[in-house]
């Protein structure tokens, strides 16, 4: 870039914007990610300014900028159009809604209008799997779509935030952590909701069918006819293929769910509650054992009843947006004793007894680095929260940062104080928006109440947590690419040792841990280790996001040891037709293809089939496992940082192996090729790339061995 003449900035809030910002490189990213919001794209004035705000070569800050995918670099259309091709969505019908796209506007994917008025791109992921197809408009996703809704999408409403706010908590002082607490507790149950509550689940799935707009016409309607209740905005339960869902909560009743709630139902649905009668015309499902006055139970519902819930239970059931309610359903309880007992070794203790690992797919144990990072020499220790949750196909991280952030909160200060950690920083997608807004909000409340920052609750612990937002890059899932991008520079992963506890961000010891393993620790530390390790016999239980060909996707939480018989069929339904399965995918784009055959081997971390990350796509008998192989390889090509030469350059020769016609020695070449990634990469995630391919010329031999079908796409 040096040596290029530019004008001033076209935008004169972008250069005030950018010198907000401290002079250190670690605010790179959110410093182009602020400059790319104010302007749509990423101009060379604006990169120049934030290079001198930030005493940042220039050379460095386009390098950075071009590195991450979300950053834009060429100015789009006045309006933003993109369609989901991941796994799912591409199963689902997604390519047809593309080429329909492409027909009507006449452009193809990754092209903008002569008059700049729209942009049509292909996404790898929308993060909506269990609402698939997806397709996004300006930043509002639309899920379920068909042929016959697809001109819906033109006339789509601004993406918005809550429309309830809810008045924060004041600091309480007492004499001890416990003591400050209860006051706390006190302050929230003056404010307790009336007798009658209504959660409307508001999440990234449920968004795009609308539950954001059922929660303003459920708001109209109470107030229209004089209903006593409160009506708060909560998570997805987990029920992503019975959004919108509305939650009943009444002194006296069970709890209640009804599912795919319309706006034309709201006022039956009110006068119904208003005269004190559960909505049994609904189609609703009571959590109780058997039916409740005529709305069926559990035994009912399949996809709750198979399920053990414990990380999950909360979802769906507190407001999302009110440390109040997490606070009357017990928030900060076990946190507030653990610091009055002033031993972080016990929490070390019970995290041991529990077995719990890394969920986020490497499945080291979680005490152990905490211990280690106690026990490292240096100052400041830091807590990384890895919420990228990048892998096309997983989705589970969302739910629990949108469903529950207090639960979340709470087990990053036990973490935090475990380990000795002073400062620590939550990195979420950048583009998880409704993550992104619901956790900042519990964030500045539990500061606001004494819950972080200064002596918390009183006490001589602190710890200050900040939000960061990731640009894009599957490779931000391995942990020194994450610290990378933290530290403002590109993400590409660090050779181990030193190991992140020894020295990790800025040189200093480090913990990084996954969002669904520190949601688990609260209840292990609560309950005891032991009753968590013995959930179904077991090391505890997993999350698993539900997607492709299933009748009901969603958020699935299971003993560890779950077989995919079991997740896909007891819980998800098959494939909703009665037809079998083909294949699933498990892992997302570092996972495996598995055949039938093995649907009823236990997922075991380190056994012959791994859960992974917890993504289970279900490929249907007319998917063409060759098509799912090259369009995993391809992501995993398009993806790779770069950095080594096995990981960047094989992965794109097997694709390139793949597309050529059947010879007699392709496999062969393939399988060695395949080998060499997997042994000479330098993270896990260049080792884990060939699984995928490696694992469908295993089981679908005859399949992969036949020449390949041309896609025949216009896009």
């Amino acid at each position: 870039m040096r040596g290029i003449i530019v004008a001033p900035l076209e935008q004169p809030g972008v250069g005030a914007l950018i010198t907000q910002f401290p002079r250190e490189r670690t605010w790179l990213l959110p410093a182009l990610q602020a400059a790319q919001e104010a302007e749509g794209w990423l101009s060379p004035e604006s990169l120049i300014a934030l290079a001198l705000h930030l005493r940042v070569p220039e050379s460095e800050v386009y390098g950075v900028a071009t590195h991450y995918p979300e950053f834009r670099l060429v100015k789009p259309g006045s309006r933003l159009i993109r369609v989901c091709t991941g796994m799912s969505c591409r199963i689902q019908g997604g390519l047809t809604l593309l080429d329909a796209l492409q027909d009507r506007l006449g452009l193809r994917a990754g092209e903008t209008s002569p008059d700049g008025a729209v942009t049509l791109e292909a996404a790898d992921c929308l993060f909506r799997c269990s609402m698939a197809p997806v397709v996004e408009v300006d930043h509002r996703c639309y899920g379920r779509l068909t042929m016959n809704r697809l001109d819906r999408i033109f006339d789509a409403p601004p993406a918005r935030s809550s429309s309830i706010s809810v008045p924060a908590l004041s600091r309480s002082t007492g004499d001890t952590p416990m003591a400050t607490l209860g006051r706390l507790v006190e302050q929230s149950r003056t404010r307790a909701s009336s007798e009658l509550t209504l959660i409307v689940g508001i999440g990234s799935c449920s968004t795009s069918v609308g539950a954001d707009l059922l929660l303003d016409r459920l708001v109209e309607e109470v107030s229209r006819q004089g209903l006593a209740a409160t009506v708060a905005e909560g998570g997805c339960n987990g029920m992503c293929y019975a959004a919108p869902v509305v939650e009943l909560h009444r002194h006296g009743w069970p709890r209640i769910s009804l599912k795919r709630v319309t706006p034309g139902q709201i006022p039956s649905l009110v006068s119904a509650l208003k005269d004190n009668r559960p909505p049994a015309e609904h189609d609703a499902i009571a959590w109780e054992p058997s039916s409740w006055r005529g709305i069926p139970g559990l035994d009912q519902e399949p996809f709750l009843r198979n399920q053990h819930r414990a990380v999950l239970e909360r979802c769906g059931t507190v407001n999302a947006n009110d440390l109040a309610d997490a606070l009357r359903q017990d928030s900060y309880a076990t946190f507030a004793r653990i610091l009055e007992q002033g031993d972080p070794l016990a929490v070390i203790h019970e995290v041991k007894v529990s077995g719990l690992a890394g969920r986020g797919g490497a499945y080291f144990g979680a005490a152990h680095k905490w211990e280690a990072c106690r026990n490292a020499p240096g100052s400041p220790k830091y807590l990384v929260i890895n919420g990228e949750e990048g892998e096309p196909g997983i989705f589970k991280d969302r739910h629990l940062m949108e469903g529950d952030p207090h639960r979340l909160l709470e087990g990053i200060l036990l973490a935090a104080f475990a380990s000795e950690a002073d400062r620590g920083i939550l990195f979420i997608n950048g583009e998880a928006d409704l993550s992104t807004r619901r956790m900042a909000h519990a964030l500045q409340s539990a500061e606001a109440a004494g819950l972080l920052g200064e002596r918390v609750l009183g006490s001589d612990f602190s710890f200050h947590l900040e939000l960061r937002q990731g640009a894009g890059g599957f490779i931000l899932g391995e942990e020194t690419a994450l610290m990378e991008a933290i530290e403002g520079k590109r993400a590409m992963p660090r050779p181990k040792p030193p190991f992140p506890v020894e020295a990790g961000l800025w040189g200093r010891p480090t913990v990084i841990n996954n969002v669904e393993t520190l949601s688990a620790v609260p209840l292990i530390v609560g309950r005891g280790g032991a009753w968590f390790a013995a959930l179904g016999g077991g090391k505890g239980t997993k999350l698993f996001g539900l997607s492709g060909r299933i009748a009901r996707p969603g958020i699935a939480e299971a003993p560890m040891g779950v077989t995919l018989r079991h997740l896909l069929d007891a819980i998800g339904g098959g494939d909703g037709n009665g037809q079998p399965l083909k294949a699933a995918l498990v892992g997302g784009p570092s996972g495996v293809i598995v055949h039938p055959s093995r649907f009823d081997e236990p997922l075991i971390p380190g056994g012959t089939l791994s859960p992974g990350s917890g993504g289970v796509v279900a490929l249907g008998d007319g998917v063409s496992i060759s098509d799912v192989t090259r369009t995993l390889l391809a992501f995993n090509a398009q993806e790779s940082c770069g950095k080594c030469t096995p990981c960047r350059e094989g992965t794109g020769r097997l694709l390139a192996l793949l597309r050529q016609p059947q010879n007699p020695g392709r496999r062969k070449e393939l399988e060695e090729l395949a080998e060499v990634i997997r042994l000479a990469s330098l993270c896990g995630l260049g080792q884990s790339a060939p699984l995928s391919l490696l694992s469908a010329l295993d089981q679908f031999s005859q399949e992969m061995t036949s020449t390949p079908p041309e896609s025949g796409r216009k896009g």
